[in-house]
């Protein structure tokens, strides 16, 4: 068994645990983990149902259809794993039995649903699992994040990302602020033409446009400007723009800035001030949290519960939505999010990992949305902020750029 074995990192994964074991399980890409965690190929061609076995003592056993025999025994080269074919499924049933009867057994299933990344088995099979006698089936999602940690290479090529995402985000709001200067029409998609063209010209990619929003659209956390779709700024209104970059096969970058034509209101400013407390309020519970006690007890439910709780009824109202995600390739990665509101993700926050934290109210009764939104590297040695930090919104159309840009670091 090679130190690159996927065997050998389930098992180390176990060890932590109590648990007897784990039991990987597939049909068809049901199960998305599988292939990411036993690192198969993609033109891997597989029709029937698979289950591997790792207990955290003893030898592992891949339970495969008899039919798949050859394709198996290329693709397990160097595992360590005993193969056992089976035909019936009276005989996968005694497979089964003979690898999980007594024992605790944790596979992609969260309780109720309540983490929908990481439910991935069907019920069907969890009731076929317990019917072998399994003591007890729970869920995989803590060992689950150990194999999305990031390499340093990963990290350099976030922070490039990030870096790039400041430089498109200044683009874009110097343009609507030079543009509201000389009263001269600035559309949703002339800001965001100006961001996805910095993100092409560093060779990175966002995936799908990003999300520019001018007055009320901002008040849809997912807007994004297509087509007709696409309002001009006024003054008076407000800015959000959403942004995001990832170098090819790297984690994304992803942030949240905000700003406003001409001076805002009294109740803009006081929306602002709430959502900004209630990020640095998760900012803060998450450094506190790591000087305490370090890494394996801060659940992502705990720091959204922290944001909402600082924003306060008026505002927290109009929050709807987690206050943050597991940030990777993918940019809704699968490891914990910071969530109590969607759903409770008791999963523990993961040093490797990254989240965003992004809080928000959107009142489109009043004719605004805000959101800001940063990104943390969850660092062995402590969380570790990789984006600029938002203090205050852009007031755009008045003054020099670089001093409105300078008093929204400030």
């Amino acid at each position: 068994m090679t130190s690159s074995s996927p065997i050998q990192k389930m098992r180390g994964a176990l060890q932590a645990t109590s648990l007897d074991g784990w039991l990987m399980y597939d049909f068809q890409g049901l199960n998305p983990h599988a292939r990411t965690v036993l690192a198969l190929p993609a033109g891997a061609h597989l029709t029937r149902r698979f289950f591997v076995w790792v207990p955290r003592e003893g030898g592992a056993a891949l339970l495969h259809n008899h039919i798949e025999g050859g394709t198996w025994a290329t693709l397990t080269a160097g595992w360590d794993v005993e193969r056992r074919p089976f035909g019936s499924h009276a005989e996968l049933d005694a497979a089964l039995r003979e690898v999980v009867a007594g024992k605790t057994v944790a596979m992609e299933y969260s309780p109720q649903g309540a983490v929908p990344y990481i439910s991935r088995v069907d019920a069907g099979t969890l009731e076929r699992v317990r019917a072998a006698g399994a003591a007890d089936v729970v869920s995989s999602a803590d060992l689950l994040q150990s194999f999305l940690a990031w390499t340093d290479e990963d990290l350099a090529a976030h922070r490039r990302a990030a870096d790039v995402l400041m430089r498109a985000k200044d683009g874009a709001f110097r343009l609507i602020h030079e543009r509201l200067k000389t009263g001269e029409a600035v559309t949703e998609l002339d800001a965001q033409a100006v961001i996805e063209r910095a993100i092409q010209e560093a060779g990175m990619t966002s995936g799908h446009p990003v999300n520019v929003s001018f007055g009320a659209n901002a008040a849809d956390p997912h807007y994004q400007p297509e087509g007709e779709k696409n309002a001009a700024l006024r003054p008076g209104e407000c800015v959000l723009i959403d942004l995001w970059a990832q170098e090819e096969g790297r984690p994304f970058a992803d942030v949240t800035w905000v700003g406003h034509a001409g001076q805002p209101s009294a109740e803009y400013l006081e929306a602002w001030e709430a959502v900004r407390g209630a990020r640095d309020a998760a900012l803060v519970r998450l450094q506190e949290r790591h000087a305490a006690e370090g890494w394996g007890h801060l659940q992502g439910w705990e720091l959204d519960r922290a944001a909402r709780d600082a924003m306060g009824p008026d505002w927290g109202a109009f929050f709807v939505h987690r206050t943050g995600h597991d940030l990777g390739v993918q940019i809704h990665g699968s490891g914990a999010n910071l969530d109590d509101y969607e759903t409770r993700d008791t999963r523990t926050l993961t040093p490797g990992l990254a989240v965003t934290v992004e809080p928000g109210t959107y009142p489109r009764e009043k004719g605004f949305g805000i959101r800001t939104e940063v990104d943390v590297f969850l660092s062995p040695g402590g969380p570790q902020v990789t984006t600029d930090v938002q203090r205050r919104p852009f007031i755009l159309g008045e003054g020099k750029w670089e001093d409105v840009r300078a008093a929204a670091l400030d």
